[in-house]
């Protein structure tokens, strides 16, 4: 059988790898002619919830490199009338030459990435993560371009603040994770912002401690807002469930921190005059950031969203060029 290599979460890219990839999503960003490295070939996208940036993004960085693809809602295959994981796979991988994957339901905390670990297991074609219930190591290396484009070589040394954010809905905490993971093996800085019981997974900081302990890398958490945002050079706007509290536990919590916990122009007065504003989306104006932020000069969420679609045109190019070699270094 033949072994494909898959991005199911950050740590399956080494540092090296990532390098490279943004080294290839730059040029094709300026426009460099890489021809169509994928003519031929089919991409599959199957998400079980719904997605913009990532569905388009993913449609046009195939189209651009000479590749069809089909997006399929769960509800459109077998799978929503109990046929299996297994069955279903084996089916695609007949068809399709790689699968982008997004699946995840928040009463099931974990269950999303286990499916996709199980379809990658049974995958002979490459799965691509596009964000589960544990990661989101595409939007992540978009984020990466992005904070290269805006710091260069100084992106390392400047400080990037993930800031928990009021939103109504329990979200996945993929960006984050990803991010934390990311910057570890980079060497970055970053800081968590979070309200009591709204800290990342123990597991997850446990783990980007350890790498950062060998790459050079600072991992913080705060709880003070204020002081986690002063001298920033980006401030991060996210939401996500709490790994600690449950059902109505949760809900209550979280609608307790809606006044404080969101991003507002004095917060970015904090942060300093300098200080970008990044934003993955979906976010509410009025909820996770204000509208004078979100829409402001700092506001650098659409240069964000574009970049999914260099990444992952670099990311297509390399699953099937042989350049991801699973080299740890």
């Amino acid at each position: 059988m033949t072994v494909a290599r898959h991005l199911l979460r950050m740590q399956d890219l080494s540092a090296g790898e990532m390098r490279s990839l943004l080294d290839l999503a730059e040029a094709m960003k300026r426009g460099e002619d890489t021809g169509a490295p994928l003519a031929g070939r089919c991409v599959g996208l199957l998400f079980n919830v719904p997605s913009t940036r990532t569905r388009v993004s993913f449609q046009v960085a195939a189209a651009q490199l000479g590749a069809d693809s089909f997006p399929y809602g769960v509800e459109e295959l077998r799978l929503a009338n109990r046929e299996s994981v297994e069955d279903t796979i084996g089916v695609l991988n007949r068809y399709l030459d790689a699968l982008v994957v997004r699946w995840y339901d928040m009463n099931e905390p974990g269950a999303g990435h286990e499916r996709l670990r199980t379809m990658a297991g049974l995958a002979t074609i490459p799965v691509i993560n596009a964000l589960d219930d544990e990661e989101h190591p595409c939007q992540v290396l978009a984020d990466l371009l992005t904070l290269r484009e805006l710091f260069g070589a100084e992106a390392p040394a400047r400080r990037v603040v993930y800031v928990w954010s009021y939103s109504p809905r329990q979200k996945t905490p993929g960006v984050l994770h990803s991010s934390l993971m990311a910057a570890a093996l980079l060497g970055h800085r970053v800081t968590v912002a979070h309200p009591p019981g709204f800290a990342p997974a123990e597991r997850v900081t446990r783990s980007a401690r350890a790498i950062a302990a060998r790459t050079g890398a600072d991992i913080t958490l705060s709880e003070d807002l204020e002081e986690a945002v002063r001298g920033a050079a980006a401030v991060y706007t996210l939401s996500w469930k709490s790994p600690m509290l449950t059902g109505q536990d949760e809900l209550r919590a979280r609608t307790r921190l809606a006044d404080r916990w969101r991003v507002t122009a004095p917060l970015m007065e904090q942060a300093g005059r300098e200080a970008v504003f990044l934003d993955c989306m979906p976010t509410t104006r009025g909820e996770e950031v204000d509208a004078e932020v979100k829409d402001g000069p700092r506001s650098r969420i659409f240069q964000q969203a574009e970049n999914r679609l260099h990444t992952q045109k670099a990311l297509l190019t390399q699953l099937f060029d042989g350049t991801l070699t699973g080299d740890r270094r």
